[in-house]
């Protein structure tokens, strides 16, 4: 009898279920957008339709340095019309401004959220914040962009630190936990830079803290991918590493948004081209597809004097799905 009730009580099966959903981020340096602009939509396309690294998938996030003002209005036009634009501020920024797009259909930004951060040598880093939508709901982002002073010398050391120091300054002033991303064109020649060396103490650099000058660490590099001075591009080959991604140490912590590992690297560098032109030869970035490689890489060369720098991130949330059980006295 007392079996008999047990089994008349209603009861539930509970299974436990993973949703998972991922965001590409870009960011690149597109000198004004004062080169071939079908080059860079040819360059800005690829980005989404790159599976070196990881699966393809859209740009969720692109971030831009050097945009001037109008250009931000180009650059909108370059990509679909399912993106967004981010606030925009020019207050006649020497090197150009940050302009950033996201992905309309997966990200909202919060507007009232946005800051300008004075980096020195009369240029600001911009800061914007990001809320998940649709299968991306419970996705909260911080999101920087800067171009910090450029040159060699003690002086633009001093002033690459002082820029540093100001963004990690406004991020302590966000939620306790926040997921942040920084990027830009940081302009650092070394790991010994002040300036890295106070990123490194706060965020996390996705590639590690060794060394990445010279043929060994070729990958890693995103300037210039021309040897030929154009129209104010730089030259001098493949053998700089000045743009970066850095991460706050919660986008590594296996809960929530985390960046995929393996998929952060250097759109179209195949670790074949230091110190030379992107396109000179063959490139073999794709590597079973010769055609594919040097498409990307004429593009990348005739674009700008700098190469976008990608990485996925994946969002899981775990929940839990309770059926009831049918079973009748």
């Amino acid at each position: 009898m007392l079996m008999k009730k047990l089994l008349a009580c209603a009861f539930c099966i509970v299974f436990v279920s993973v949703a998972q959903a991922q965001i590409r981020v870009v960011n690149y340096n597109v000198h004004y957008c004062s080169a071939d602009m079908d080059a860079m939509e040819a360059v800005l396309d690829a980005a989404s339709a790159d599976d070196s690294h990881a699966k393809a998938i859209p740009v969720s996030i692109f971030m831009f340095q050097e945009v001037t003002i109008g250009k931000d209005k180009i650059l909108h036009g370059l990509i679909e019309e399912s993106y967004s634009a981010g606030t925009y501020t020019n207050s006649g920024e020497s090197g150009g401004a940050q302009a950033m797009f996201y992905h309309a259909d997966q990200l909202i930004e919060k507007p009232e959220d946005h800051a300008d951060i004075y980096t020195g040598a009369t240029r600001n880093a911009d800061r914007w914040h990001l809320v998940g939508i649709g299968e991306n709901d419970g996705i909260d982002l911080w999101v920087y962009s800067a171009h910090l002073k450029a040159s060699k010398g003690s002086e633009n050391k001093t002033q690459r630190e002082f820029g540093a120091k100001a963004i990690l300054e406004d991020i302590e002033t966000l939620p306790k936990g926040s997921n942040v991303i920084v990027v830009g064109d940081m302009n650092f020649y070394t790991i010994r830079e002040p300036a890295y060396q106070a990123f490194i103490e706060v965020l996390v650099d996705p590639l590690g803290t060794d060394e990445w000058a010279g043929k060994d660490d070729a990958s890693k590099h995103t300037q210039s991918p021309r040897k030929i001075q154009k129209g104010g591009l730089a030259s001098g080959g493949l053998d700089d590493r000045f743009d970066f991604q850095f991460i706050s140490k919660s986008l590594r912590d296996g809960e929530g948004l985390d960046i995929v590992r393996g998929s952060y690297h250097s759109l179209g560098n195949d670790g074949k081209h230091y110190d030379i032109a992107i396109n000179e030869g063959d490139n073999l970035y794709f590597s079973n597809n010769k055609e594919r490689s040097n498409h990307l890489a004429t593009a990348l060369h005739e674009a700008s004097d700098h190469i976008p720098v990608i990485a996925d991130y994946d969002f899981k949330i775990q929940g839990t799905t309770k059926i009831p059980s049918n079973t009748t006295e």
